[in-house]
């Protein structure tokens, strides 16, 4: 299956609230920034900050833990 991205722009008084969910992995992230900032710019940030949270999920866990704090 071919992987798609979603975007989904707000406008939140002068700041723009850009969300991109994968639909392949089904992780969601948020990006806001000023509403002056292209909408190309915005989309580029979004879809790199997807592909940090996909392989944060993906990362095997140290002694099979689920959080995301520092085991000691």
């Amino acid at each position: 299956m071919d992987e798609e991205i979603i975007f989904e722009f707000q406008t939140i008084g002068d700041c723009l609230r850009v969300t991109a969910v994968s639909s392949s992995s089904l992780v969601e992230v948020t990006v806001v920034a000023p509403a002056t900032t292209p909408r190309h710019d915005l989309e580029r940030l979004a879809i790199r900050k997807l592909r940090a949270a996909e392989r944060r999920t993906a990362a095997p866990r140290p002694n099979g833990g689920t959080s995301r704090g520092l085991l000691i």
